[in-house]
């Protein structure tokens, strides 16, 4: 994996749509959750999914392509 793949996920907009790569859940990106000590990427993200508000890892989930 290269490292523009592995960081890819730690600068998404709210709005972006993501799917879980533990379950396979979909949501959309409400905000940034926690940030890296950097202050500028995310560790994690609040998400809303069918089931409410989670808070999911940068590196648990993907942007699938979009049509």
């Amino acid at each position: 994996m290269t490292t523009t793949m592995k960081n890819a996920n730690r600068r998404l907009t709210p709005g972006t749509r993501v799917v879980s790569r533990t379950d396979g859940e979909p949501g959309r990106v409400v905000r940034v959750a926690t940030y890296r000590r950097n202050g500028i990427d995310a560790w994690s993200y609040l998400v809303e999914t069918a089931c409410g508000q989670e808070t999911w890892d940068a590196g648990e989930l993907f942007v699938p392509e979009q049509d």
